[in-house]
């Protein structure tokens, strides 16, 4: 029981992606994937133009199979179709974990770009972007406070968005004081004092 709940709790993938097709003019062509669980939504692009459902354009889902039906295509359909499933997460993490945020295309090997906020992102000791296959990652090192904040993952015209929250440490802070006593002397227009004090802490 503790595995299937394990199991379940995974956010899909893409177990069988799309495949480039060629075409005659007038025909219907047919573009498949399949996701690792039924039943989960998906939008259907051409390039960065969502796709609605009509006349020219027919979405179907079988179990785990999408599939987007184009009706007697003309060269103008010509293009890159794509879908965005796994989007980001937001997350909660301590300060000084490392954080990955990650996403997944259904084409493999196309170009991202990471943001925080409208700042884009470089790679470095401090930001590791990874792309295997269809799933981009960024690695956050060491996270601070001021890496709270929204990231997104950017392809084309796309985009997806997620925010960082980071809590600081506890940090333990010992307070002293001081408890006193003033002794003074005279002698005749000399004026001594001394303060004697006691800490606590």
């Amino acid at each position: 029981p503790g595995e299937k709940r394990r199991g379940e709790s995974l956010p899909p993938n893409f177990t069988q992606k799309l495949e480039s097709q060629q075409a005659e003019e007038g025909a219907d062509i047919i573009l498949r994937c399949e996701l690792s669980k039924a039943g989960v939504p998906v939008e259907w692009k051409k390039g960065t133009q969502v796709l609605k459902s009509g006349e020219k354009y027919q979405m179907k889902q079988k179990a785990s199979v999408n599939e987007l039906v184009i009706k007697k295509v003309v060269p103008e359909d010509s293009g890159d179709y794509m879908t965005f499933k796994q989007k980001l997460e937001s997350q909660q993490a301590e300060e000084g974990a490392d954080i990955i945020l990650h996403c997944e295309l259904s084409k493999a090997g196309v170009p991202v770009e990471w943001k925080k906020g409208t700042q884009v992102l470089k790679s470095g000791e401090k930001f590791q972007m990874k792309q295997k296959s269809s799933v981009n990652e960024l690695v956050i090192k060491k996270v601070m406070p001021e890496d709270s904040g929204d990231y997104s993952c950017v392809c084309g015209d796309q985009k997806t968005t997620a925010s960082l929250s980071i809590k600081g440490r506890k940090r333990n802070f010992t307070v002293s004081w001081c408890s006193g006593f003033k002794f003074a002397c005279s002698c005749g227009s000399l004026f001594l004092t001394l303060l004697f004090c006691i800490f606590f802490m």
